[in-house]
């Protein structure tokens, strides 16, 4: 199986969208499955194995390697919100994960909660809030309660999320942070554990909710980029501590989240627990992190599957479709 993996883009997931590529081009050695490693620069660029230029010139250096399907290890805009997607399609080489609306959905935050919403599943109270629109930023505090989380508007592993503990703070990094965004996602603040929910396809093709792993930060007041990606800064827990019934309610709402967005292949749902201990989600993840630190090759491996094992099932549900 000749697979052309792409890693890179223009996010600013850049850097762990290599080391995505990195592990999986390991595996891909180890399935002995030869390989195309295409890097997506920064500056809109593109390099691969002995050529370099433009995106267009990749993608015409790909067709002529003549894949038989692709691995996208990109996370964050054009990796992860439809476009590369589109572009693999138009190309005719068949790719992992999720298609181009629900990777669109997925990374977008306000919209995968809307589509959640829609499908009655629980999500913690927010108010979008657009570029160019008047804020008042006291009402927002009265309304969603502080600590207050905001969020750009589409980006992943935590980059542009910050917990805002009153209001001066409030006042000066709601502005900031929606210049720099078109919209903005204010969320009322969840104290309670959080978990993460992965969900795999099995080898004929139905979703299947993976163990629950809770995660744990060490060093930081939540999830953040750095706890996600500086080893020892958070300890990950699978299987979680948690009753059966916990797990089963966890793995549900993953499932349910799954199926709300259209994803395929697979995805990470990330939740976190009120103060009465129930379940809230807050993002579906359409292309998981496959770092050594991620966290759905963590409950794979619990599940049975290691690593070379899960991208081998990866692919192969991609060439099935």
């Amino acid at each position: 199986m000749k697979v052309v993996l792409l890693m890179g883009g223009r996010s600013g997931e850049h850097d762990i969208s290599l080391m995505s590529g990195a592990a999986v081009a390991a595996a891909l050695d180890r399935l002995d499955y030869p390989h195309l490693d295409v890097i997506l620069e920064r500056d809109g660029g593109a390099r691969w194995p002995g050529g370099a230029g433009s995106t267009a010139e990749a993608l015409v250096a790909i067709t002529e390697w003549g894949p038989d399907v692709a691995f996208i290890a990109m996370h964050g805009a054009d990796g992860e919100d439809g476009t590369v997607q589109g572009a693999l399609q138009l190309i005719g080489v068949p790719y992992q994960g999720s298609g181009v609306q629900a990777s669109a959905n997925g990374l977008d935050k306000a919209r995968t909660k809307a589509l959640l919403r829609l499908a009655g599943l629980p999500v913690a109270r927010d108010r979008v809030l657009r570029r160019g629109a008047a804020v008042d930023w006291d009402a927002l505090a009265d309304e969603l309660g502080l600590p207050i989380v905001l969020k750009t508007e589409a980006s992943g592993s935590s980059v542009g999320v910050e917990v805002i503990a009153d209001r001066a703070a409030l006042a000066e990094r709601g502005p900031a942070l929606l210049r720099e965004t078109p919209a903005l996602l204010a969320e009322a603040f969840l104290a309670g554990r959080e978990f993460t929910g992965p969900v795999l396809e099995d080898p004929d093709g139905v979703p299947r909710a993976l163990p629950a792993v809770e995660i744990r930060p060490r060093t930081a007041a939540f999830f953040d980029y750095v706890a996600k990606y500086t080893p020892g800064a958070t300890d990950e827990l699978c299987p979680a501590p948690i009753p059966a019934e916990l797990e089963a309610r966890i793995g549900a709402l993953a499932l349910a989240a799954h199926e709300a967005l259209g994803c395929r292949g697979y995805s990470r749902t990330d939740l976190m627990l009120d103060v009465d201990g129930a379940p809230h989600i807050l993002e579906v993840n359409t292309l998981p992190g496959l770092t050594q630190a991620s966290l759905l090759p963590k409950s794979a491996g619990v599940a049975g599957l290691d690593f070379p094992a899960l991208v081998a099932r990866l692919l192969q549900r991609a060439t099935a479709r």
